[in-house]
């Protein structure tokens, strides 16, 4: 089968390999769209974090959000599985730690990550493996984009929660990207006041094309002036502005990811207004609220995605991943069909929202 390959800073290729087979309770998925993020950037152009501290090393198959169609069965598989279309969490865990025992997946301390976290092949190839345990099954109403982005947005859905947002706050987004996109759509449905910081034009047109309002930057107002601040784009200053606008007693989720060390980070604020800070670590357990929330028409999936490109033009994908002031955050790849007259015909849907077509 073919699989993308990445040997190195902007060297990707695709090469052949040996399919997988599905071990126990495990099945084998014909990968129809692959996502890519900020950490597949890092890693095509060599500045990610996990790179410089060892990690992950060069070669390796990336691609950790996906799509696609079950068409093997492992040992022990529920035979109904066969023929669906499913999107799945990349973390693997050890399964008998405490942590694990308990559920918390998130916490298991030899736990490796598809295509970002240790040693396995990431979703970038025609053909995967994954547990049954860690699999979604995608409702006729989701295109296949937006199962795609059921892993990442799932991570915002934590956040929301983690914070515990009601209809009486006054809630901050700040980034206006994929997760940000998300979490304020979620927000918008529990009825909190909410309001989306970034300075980039295009990202604020599209959460306005959201229903959500939108602003460059804070302003001399809106200092300590949210109950509850969501930092969703992993920016230094967005990092610093949310001590500034959590009023006190209020909640800050950490969800986007700094790539070094915040300095004239004010700890001190937090102390002294009594705030609390959570960092955000995927959405593992939050995948069916989100598709509930999709399917309800409260969350817009299909609306982030800005491109689909083949598989064999990866390096326009990365490029235009590279693109800060692209109209829409989400870049996908189409690394093989999906299958179904019906399928075919929701993916067909996803191309024409990517395209502008909506």
């Amino acid at each position: 089968m073919k699989a993308i390959l990445l040997t190195g800073p902007r060297a990707v290729t695709i090469t052949e390999v040996d399919p997988p087979e599905p071990g126990p309770d495990e099945v084998l998925v014909r990968v129809g769209l692959l996502g890519l993020c900020g950490t597949d950037l890092g890693f095509y152009d060599g500045s990610s974090n996990y790179l410089r501290e060892g990690l992950k090393s060069y070669p390796f198959v990336p691609g950790h959000e996906w799509v696609g169609t079950v068409t093997g069965l492992g040992p022990g598989v529920d035979p109904a599985l066969a023929g669906q279309r499913v999107a799945g969490h990349n973390f693997r865990v050890c399964g008998r730690c405490p942590h694990c025992r308990a559920g918390r997946v998130r916490y298991c301390p030899d736990r490796s990550e598809i295509g970002v976290l240790g040693p396995r092949p990431g979703a970038g190839a025609q053909l995967i493996t994954a547990p049954v345990s860690t699999l979604t099954r995608i409702p006729d109403a989701l295109s296949d984009a937006a199962g795609v982005l059921l892993e990442p947005t799932a991570a915002a859905v934590h956040a929301v929660d983690r914070i515990a947002v009601t209809r009486q706050d006054r809630v901050a987004v700040l980034g206006a990207g994929t997760l940000g996109l998300a979490a304020a759509q979620v927000t918008r449905a529990l009825g909190a006041r909410t309001v989306v910081f970034d300075p980039q034009p295009a990202a604020r047109d599209l959460a306005r094309r959201l229903g959500l309002t939108a602003v460059a930057a804070p302003g001399a107002d809106d200092g300590e002036a949210y109950d509850a601040v969501i930092e969703a784009s992993g920016s230094v200053a967005a990092v610093r502005s949310a001590v500034r606008l959590v009023a006190s007693g209020g909640r800050v989720a950490q969800l986007g990811t700094p790539h070094r060390a915040v300095d004239g980070f004010d700890a001190a604020a937090l102390v002294i207004r009594d705030v609390t800070l959570h960092g955000v670590l995927s959405g593992i357990g939050y995948w069916d609220r989100l598709v509930a929330l999709v399917e309800s028409g409260a969350v817009d999936l299909d609306a982030l995605v800005d491109r689909v490109f083949p598989v064999d033009d990866l390096g326009a994908a990365f490029a235009r991943l590279a693109d800060a002031g692209r109209a829409r955050p989400k870049v996908l790849v189409r690394v093989g069909p999906v299958s179904g007259d019906a399928a075919d015909r929701r993916t067909a849907a996803g191309d024409a929202v990517a395209g502008g077509r909506r």
